[in-house]
């Protein structure tokens, strides 16, 4: 860690340490993860009581920056703030990019006897959905092969660079899934999946050439090697109906994403 990262997160807990609403404070992002820049912003987590998580919930105050604390030019502390109840529902059924928020994270402050098991729980891989999960990402990556080879046929560059995308995150995930990764959200990703032992030769560079001199027949060749490697072929899966439930109907199981409103 940089010294100057150290001297501001020192100040930042020598002032929210005496607050009585806080339970615990937690160092997350690319300082913990090892991915941090020397001009990084520090982000940090509050574990606070119920009541306050329930106050500040209402004011819609869950998240803040502060950018008067740093002892370095542009520096800021982002905050996001929980709840132990949060945690264990994370614990429970969180998300991947929800359990790796917590990943590598480093307990600063706490009077919780119990924080580090339960951060141990939150970190886990979800190893009893695994199969499903492999199912559910192949059916992705050939639907937006899909999708991709209807965006060349009407032209649709809008389409074109969506499908794109959604191949790589999809392939990706197939990746992350075989290693019992977590899924870091998109800022990681690629970082994440650098540190995974099985992947397909030379996948990285082919995600880069994806991107920058994309075909129907590099696109086509991309997804049927990424399905070689789950001993998968197009055939494996019926895709029209895991994206019918999980893209097209996912709002009867729940809210969709925003995305999709």
């Amino acid at each position: 860690m940089e010294k100057h990262h150290q001297e501001s997160i020192d100040k930042f807990i020598a002032i929210y340490k005496n607050d009585p609403t806080i339970l615990a404070i937690l160092l997350g992002g690319s300082i913990a993860h090892g991915f941090a820049q020397t001009d990084a912003d520090i982000d940090v987590c509050l574990i606070v009581d119920a009541a306050e998580f329930q106050r500040r919930k209402a004011a819609n105050t869950l998240a803040f920056s502060l950018w008067d604390i740093c002892t370095y030019d542009n520096g800021y502390i982002d905050c996001k703030v929980v709840d132990l109840d949060f945690l264990t529902q994370i614990a429970q059924h969180g998300s991947d990019p929800a359990r790796y928020a917590f990943q590598d994270c480093q307990v600063l402050f706490s009077k919780l006897d119990h924080l580090q098991k339960l951060l141990t729980q939150i970190v886990v891989y979800p190893k009893d959905k695994i199969d499903e999960r492999r199912k559910r990402f192949a059916s992705q990556l050939l639907a937006w092969k899909w999708y991709y080879s209807e965006a060349l046929k009407k032209q649709n560059t809008y389409l074109v660079f969506l499908s794109l995308q959604k191949m790589v995150l999809f392939s990706s995930r197939i990746v992350l899934n075989e290693n019992e990764l977590l899924y870091p959200y998109h800022k990681w990703l690629l970082k994440v999946l650098e540190t995974a032992d099985k992947k397909p030769a030379g996948f990285l560079e082919k995600i880069n050439n994806l991107f920058e001199n994309h075909t129907l027949e590099r696109v086509n060749h991309f997804c049927l090697e990424v399905l070689a490697f789950i001993n998968f072929t197009e055939q494996t899966v019926d895709w029209p109906n895991y994206f019918l439930k999980d893209s097209e109907q996912n709002w009867l199981a729940h809210e969709p994403p925003v995305d999709d409103l």
